[in-house]
């Protein structure tokens, strides 16, 4: 499990292989390679969010300030 519900969410994960499994309370749907889960989840106000690989995957985790950094230059 890499977000579980009432858990913050430290940044960003880009699927490069495989698919991730997004449960909100009012939805569920599926990730797959080339796509971002994480903090985007938490931007639409769903503090209740559950993210399960539904298969084998990698990923790239991109922490918190690593993005404000990019966003920031």
């Amino acid at each position: 499990m890499l977000v579980e519900p009432g858990e913050p969410v430290s940044g960003l994960f880009l699927i490069l292989h495989g698919v991730l499994l997004v449960e909100t309370p009012d939805d569920e749907y599926e990730r797959g390679a080339g796509n971002v889960v994480g903090q985007w989840e938490k931007l639409d106000g769903s503090e209740d969010i559950r993210v399960t690989a539904k298969t084998e995957v990698r990923l790239i985790a991109v922490d918190h300030s690593a993005y404000e950094a990019a966003l920031t230059g």
